[in-house]
C-alpha cells in the first residue's frame, strides 16, 4: 500500500513539474513575479523527486553499464548540473523572492539563467523519453486500458506527427540558439496558446525521439 501511494505521488509530481515547466518558459506573458513563484515551486518538486529516487544515485556505478544505462546516466547528471546552475542564477537575478541578495543588472547571469532553463527543458524531455514506456504502462494499468494493434498504430502515427511538428518548431523558435546563448526574441510575438502548444510539441518531440531510439538500442543489445 505504501509503495502504491509513493508511486502515485511520484507520477503526480512528474506531471506537475512538466506542466510548471511549460508555464514558466512563457516568461513574457506570466510576468516576473509569477515566473519566480512557479519556478521556485518547480525547483522544490525537483528536489522532492530526487529524494524519492535517491536509490538511483546509490546504484549509479553498480551493475552492468550498457549503452542505454550510460546515456541515461549522462543525461540525468547533465540535467542535475543545469538545474544547479539554473537555481544559482535565479537567485542572482531575482526581482521578487530573493531581491535582497540578487545582482539583477548582471547580464551574464541573465544569459546563463536563460541557457540553463532551456537545457533543463530539453534534458528533462529526454529524461521523460527514457522512462516513457514505464510511465505509459503504469497509466494504462491504473486506467485499466488495454492496447490493441490498432491503438498502437494510431499512437505511432500521432507520434510521427508530434516529432515532425516539434522538429519544425524547434528550428522556427531557434531552440538551438537559446541552448548556445545566442538569444533571439522570436517568441515574444507569439500568443500564449500558440506558445504553449509549440513548446508542448517540442517536449513531445524529444520524448518521442528518445523513446524510439532506446527501443532501437534495446533490439540491438
Amino acid at each position: 500500500m505504501a509503495s502504491g501511494v509513493e508511486a502515485l505521488i511520484r507520477n503526480l509530481l512528474n506531471l506537475a513539474m512538466a506542466v510548471l515547466i511549460l508555464i514558466v518558459v512563457d516568461y513574457r506573458f506570466i510576468g516576473n513575479s509569477v515566473h519566480e513563484i512557479l519556478g521556485l515551486s518547480a525547483v522544490l518538486m525537483f528536489i522532492v523527486h530526487n529524494v524519492l529516487n535517491r536509490r538511483w544515485y546509490l546504484t549509479l556505478f553498480k551493475g552492468k553499464m550498457n549503452l542505454r544505462r550510460l546515456l541515461n546516466a549522462v543525461v540525468d547528471l547533465l540535467l542535475l548540473a543545469m538545474m544547479m546552475l539554473l537555481i544559482v542564477t535565479a537567485v542572482l537575478i531575482s526581482q521578487t523572492i530573493f531581491a535582497a541578495v540578487s545582482l539583477n543588472g548582471d547580464i551574464m547571469a541573465h544569459q546563463l539563467h536563460m541557457m540553463a532553463g532551456y537545457w533543463c527543458f530539453i534534458l528533462g524531455s529526454i529524461h521523460l523519453g527514457f522512462h516513457w514506456e514505464m510511465l505509459v504502462g503504469k497509466m494504462c494499468r491504473w486506467l485499466e486500458i488495454s492496447c490493441t494493434n490498432c491503438d498502437i498504430m494510431v499512437n505511432r502515427i500521432f507520434s510521427i506527427f508530434i516529432i515532425g511538428y516539434g522538429s519544425y518548431v524547434s528550428f522556427s523558435r531557434h531552440i538551438g540558439s537559446k541552448l548556445l546563448v545566442q538569444h533571439t526574441f522570436s517568441d515574444w510575438a507569439a500568443a500564449p496558446p500558440s506558445f504553449a502548444l509549440d513548446y508542448l510539441a517540442i517536449m513531445g518531440c524529444y520524448i518521442g525521439v528518445t523513446y524510439y531510439l532506446m527501443n532501437l538500442f534495446k533490439k540491438y543489445e
